[in-house]
């Protein structure tokens, strides 16, 4: 039984540990300094492509990209100008799309893409760029 005890505390440990690491990183992209650029507006005057950039580096950090009527239709995450992280896809009626994750300009992780109405319709395991595993719901 102690092994069993000793392994449900690694397992929690491990957990706090990417919590707090998600945290550390959410945190790091609001300490740099960023300059938000309108790129492109729609006919209706609305912002339809928004660039966020480091001040510093001047690297893309952040693009976020709208419908006319002024809901987002994507957002994604870049580290050097490559696509890296969290990218969002978003429904005309602004419910979740797509959720997918980039690590240097690969898709890598879990892809899971949603139904207008909300309901899971699949899910794509990602290692590297490669496809490795599709699931239907």
């Amino acid at each position: 039984m102690p092994l069993l005890r000793s392994t449900g505390a690694v397992m929690r440990l491990i957990l706090q540990l990417i919590v707090a690491l998600s945290l550390l990183s959410v945190m790091a992209f609001q300490d740099v300094p960023t300059e938000r650029r309108v790129m492109r507006k729609h006919a209706n005057g609305k912002e339809h492509v928004v660039l966020y950039f480091d001040k510093e580096t001047g690297y893309l950090m952040k693009e976020e990209v709208f419908y006319s009527d002024g809901k987002i239709n994507w957002s994604g995450n870049y580290k050097r100008n490559i696509e890296h992280g969290l990218w969002q896809f978003y429904h005309a009626n602004g419910k979740l799309k797509t959720t997918e994750t980039y690590s240097n300009g690969k898709e890598n992780g879990i892809t899971t893409h949603y139904s207008e109405s909300g309901k899971k319709l699949k899910e794509e395991h990602w290692r590297s760029g490669k496809l490795i595993k599709e699931v239907q719901f």
